[in-house]
């Protein structure tokens, strides 16, 4: 037997930008550093964010003594799995009605990303092709997940223009026509990682260039409420594309709209041509599940069902969410009268035209840095931060340091 180990050559991955932020904000030692790059929605006393109804229903489900704690399904929940679709596609939906739409409990939407992606890989197989079209700037995560399921001919469309601070319609078209016919297509839906929203009437371009092209629309549907105030306008554009025909995957998270960050509870929405599709689908993707967590969590995906399911809880928890879009709403509103009041050189009305918990700042790569290592302020490379991790302590200092850093630049 030798002393050294096979795995002796194996070369250590190289941690990502975030994460080595990250990393240094937990070694800082500094009074004054802030961090901005967390994922969750945190409240004023900067932790994660619980609606009201969640935390009465979790303390129920603890305390049951008829609590079942056998295994779920393979598939998950049928409670959780008919509430959740119910929430994304409508009650009224045609295709619910039509019994040709179902679901399938995942790990949060990452899960359900995984899975989707694998299965498309196998069998959304058209004359050999096997392409997928993910958003700048969110195409980093898309990426390995699609790669990890053995997608590799991945292509990007643009999402976010440096310019004019926002999304720019036509390069996002021209990237799709650009694109392979018959990709799979990554569409952030609700709370986009740019803050921008896409209109109604821009959704539709978007649908029309790839039904031309036959593309499958695969929509990651998260913090579903949270970008509108609404849950209805917040899904519009997947309902749009169920009302054009398409047949189509979205991965839904319960994370951000639920503050179940630690329960990670996901639904892989499947809308098909008919129930016999969905039926033979679903027993593909149970095959998946089998062979990766096996049958999903159940403490997390019985909280969510309950409060869909139950009336007085639901209408609680949609005010809950409205209640949390007029306070980030008047975050960003606040973030951009102090840069006015500073007088920057810089206009800042991009923030407050962006909604959720993230927002792109227009922030340089180089800018971040400095902030990071001068200012003890840290956030993502690309500028986005996560506005909820403002709040009256920090508000001040981090405009103010924003505002040095950019008069610098000027210099």
């Amino acid at each position: 037997m030798t002393s050294l180990s096979v795995f002796l050559d194996i070369p250590k991955t190289s941690k990502d930008n975030d994460k080595q932020q990250e990393e240094s904000f937990l070694r800082d030692t500094d009074d004054r550093k802030v961090f901005l790059q967390q994922r969750e929605l945190v409240s004023d006393d900067g932790q994660p964010w619980v609606p009201l109804p969640v935390r009465k229903v979790y303390q129920q489900i603890i305390i049951d003594p008829t609590r079942n704690y056998e295994p779920q399904p393979v598939v998950g929940s049928s409670e959780f799995i008919r509430g959740a679709t119910e929430l994304a596609l409508g009650r009224n939906s045609k295709a619910i009605l039509e019994n040709r739409a179902s679901g399938v409990q995942t790990p949060g939407s990452t899960g359900a990303l995984r899975i989707g992606a694998e299965f498309l890989r196998h069998w959304f197989n058209i004359n050999g092709k096997r392409s997928a079209c993910i958003a700048l700037p969110a195409c980093d995560r898309y990426h390995r997940i699609f790669e990890a399921a053995g997608v590799t001919d991945i292509c990007r469309y643009r999402l976010w223009n440096n310019k004019n601070m926002g999304l720019s319609l036509p390069e996002i078209l021209e990237d799709l026509e650009n694109s392979p016919d018959f990709s799979v297509v990554v569409l952030p839906a609700s709370c986009n990682p740019t803050g921008i929203q896409l209109v109604n009437s821009e959704w539709m371009q978007i649908g029309d260039i790839m039904k031309k092209k036959n593309m499958f629309p695969f929509f990651h549907l998260t913090a579903q409420g949270l970008a509108s105030g609404d849950v209805d306008t917040d899904a519009w554009p997947l309902r749009h594309f169920v009302s054009e025909g398409f047949e189509l995957f979205c991965a839904q998270s319960f994370s951000a709209n639920f503050g179940l960050y630690g329960e990670r509870v996901g639904n892989l929405v499947i809308v098909l041509r008919s129930n016999e599709v969905v039926i033979r689908v679903r027993s593909q993707l149970e095959c998946l599940v089998q062979g990766k967590w096996a049958t999903p969590s159940a403490t997390g995906s019985r909280v969510v069902a309950t409060v869909l399911n139950n009336p007085t809880f639901y209408t609680e928890w949609k005010d809950s969410l409205k209640m949390q879009v007029r306070r980030l709403m008047i975050i960003r509103e606040k973030m951009r009268e102090k840069m006015r009041l500073l007088e920057t050189l810089r206009s800042w009305e991009h923030i407050i035209k962006q909604v959720g918990r993230f927002a792109f700042t227009g922030l340089t790569s180089d800018e971040a840095h400095f902030l990071a290592q001068r200012k003890h302020i840290y956030l993502s490379e690309n500028g986005q931060i996560n506005i909820s991790c403002l709040n009256a302590k920090n508000l001040d200092y981090v405009t103010q340091c924003i505002n040095d850093v950019t008069l610098k630049d000027m210099t």
